[in-house]
């Protein structure tokens, strides 16, 4: 699940860890007053109602069916089962006391109780952003993530032999070494014997007698669980060092990232060894808010590759993100899109669409080219798609210093399709229905590319009919230079000085030369890169160009990018 800040990721972890967390016993995240939906543009208008619905796929069949067999619901006319859990939170005021009344069911019947039991089946852990790795993986710290790994190990191995862990198993292994404290032939009896007989004799001479209290000290525990508590966390120093001379750097030595993948390590441990034994939960969730926190754009890749191949372990993951580069390496079927437009959360799954809709060819061609620039037109508040590096280059310039419209600021994505493939991109936006389109502006500019007496190219008549939904759709006369030649005098002048200054043994002797022949050079000399951040400069004002300044002044935008740029801009 990706989006733009403020979209509702972090809401939608939360809605989850409020219904897969219902009947534990760490129940700590709860519905609020503040939860509940306003309409900022009535301010009057106040929801009461808070409601999620969870649809499950049925995979192991028989196992789920039994345990969920509350929860089942039956479509009425496929006949598919799901496993579905309702929740409804209605926000009640009886005098000065306010409240939420809670009702739960299973299935398609409101009133269908939801067993207890049934609930302890399902068990999910929760990374949240804002990790406090070196904390949570302290020795004896509260709710610490190594001891909860090893007191969930159900097994362990010995050489070649992978031995049961069972409770009587842990209870023995923890009585053999604490034996060693208690044992006359060892220090440790006789060092607690000694410190605890010192603090006695204090608590007589103070006390009033026979009133006194008379403590007695112990090392901790005697239980498995009291002796993983102390296990630490330290990375050594030195390498090819035998064990007696390492050195190790303590976890606050760590950088944020690295510590970050260590505690996302050791729960995922202990999330495997849930799913491996069949004995404890059957359905395990993993539920992540940007994992990308702290971690370089390489290790973000290994990092997220990982996580994907967890999947065959039989847990399921949900995954919050912004990160361009965990986008671009995600299988597009399990991408969904949040975007907040006036006001308003939309969502948009491309697993949601038919094959009409989405053909697989269009999926694989998406896929291919969602690298991490072409990925962050699914953050964008409004997308341009153009054909080629010139106008990407050139477009940002004209929309900012002659329509006052800075595309960056609002958050608007030039993306440079290399060609003229638009179709996997249009089909994103073009669609009539919502839910089955991104809800920006998207404008699709392209290049009519005249011949004879055809003054739109068939390539160019089929872009048009893309057009729809949020998709603008708007084609350029002939090419972007062309145009923009053609579009006054003062273009003239500055387009011309400017080839001249690349190439003045060429055109230096064409006083007026037009844009057919402009057009004929750039093509020739296979420089339109260099020519159009030339360009750029010049009307970003560069000091080459200083005796431009007034046709500068006086340049033109072709009608089409206007209305192009206005559109993605909602101005």
């Amino acid at each position: 699940m990706i989006g733009e800040n403020n979209s509702g990721k972090s809401t939608v972890i939360d809605a989850l860890r409020i219904c897969l967390g219902y009947g534990k016993s760490d129940y700590s995240l709860s519905v609020k007053e503040s939860d509940l939906h306003i309409n900022p543009n009535k301010p009057d208008e106040r929801n009461p109602e808070i409601r999620f619905d969870l649809f499950f796929e049925i995979e192991k069949s028989i196992i789920e069916k039994q345990c969920f067999y509350d929860f089942i619901s039956i479509d009425k006319e496929s006949k598919k089962e799901t496993i579905q859990m309702h929740y409804k939170f209605i926000w009640m005021q009886k005098g000065k006391q306010k409240f939420f009344k809670r009702e739960i069911w299973g299935g398609d019947n409101e009133h269908q109780q939801v067993p207890y039991e049934a609930l302890q089946e399902i068990f999910f852990t929760y990374l949240d952003p804002l990790r406090d790795a070196v904390t949570s993986l302290r020795p004896f710290s509260y709710n610490n993530k190594t001891a909860q790994l090893f007191n969930e190990l159900t097994s362990f191995k010995k050489g070649d032999n992978s031995i049961p862990l069972t409770e009587d198993r842990k209870r023995n292994i923890a009585r053999e070494l604490y034996s060693i404290f208690e044992n006359d032939d060892h220090d440790w009896k006789h060092i607690l014997s000694t410190g605890n007989s010192k603090v006695n004799t204090h608590l007589e001479g103070t006390g009033i007698t026979d009133k006194y209290p008379n403590i007695e000290m112990n090392y901790v525990g005697r239980k498995f669980s009291d002796v993983v508590k102390g296990i630490e966390l330290k990375r050594p120093i030195f390498k090819d060092t035998p064990k007696e001379n390492q050195e190790y750097f303590e976890l606050y030595q760590n950088g944020l990232g690295e510590n970050n993948l260590i505690y996302a390590s050791v729960v995922l441990g202990d999330l495997i060894n849930r799913c491996e034994d069949e004995e404890l939960q059957i359905y395990n969730v993993l539920l992540v808010e940007e994992p990308e926190a702290h971690l370089h754009p390489q290790y973000q890749n290994t990092f997220f590759q990982y996580l994907n191949k967890l999947k065959d372990s039989g847990l399921q993951i949900f995954i919050t993100s912004h990160s361009p580069t965990i986008t671009a390496k995600s299988s597009i079927e399990n991408v969904t899109v949040l975007q907040k437009q006036e006001d308003k959360v939309y969502a948009f799954s491309f697993s949601s669409l038919t094959d009409k809709e989405y053909s697989d060819k269009n999926k694989r061609h998406l896929r291919k080219f969602l690298d991490t620039t072409k990925s962050q037109m699914l953050f964008a508040n409004g997308v341009l798609l153009v054909e080629g590096i010139v106008e990407a280059i050139i477009i940002p310039v004209l929309a900012k210093k002659y329509l006052d419209i800075d595309l960056e600021k609002k958050g608007i994505e030039i993306v440079n399709i290399n060609g003229v493939a638009f179709e996997h991109f249009a089909k994103l936006f073009n669609s009539k229905e919502k839910g089955k389109r991104l809800e920006v502006h998207c404008a699709l500019i392209t290049d009519s590319d005249p011949l004879g007496d055809k003054t739109k190219s068939d390539r160019a008549i089929s872009a048009e009919k893309l057009e729809g939904g949020n998709l603008l759709v708007k084609l350029a006369p002939h090419t972007l230079e062309h145009d923009l030649f053609e579009a006054s005098d003062a273009n003239k002048m500055v387009m011309r000085q400017i080839y001249r200054k690349m190439h003045d043994s060429t055109l230096g002797l064409i006083p007026d030369f037009t844009a057919e022949t402009l057009m004929e050079k750039l093509k020739l000399n296979q420089d339109k890169g260099d020519f159009a951040l030339e360009l750029k400069d010049a009307l970003c004002g560069d000091s080459h160009y200083e005796g431009l300044s007034d046709a500068l002044r006086d340049f033109c935008i072709p009608t089409y990018l206007e209305e192009a740029i206005k559109w993605v801009a909602k101005v």
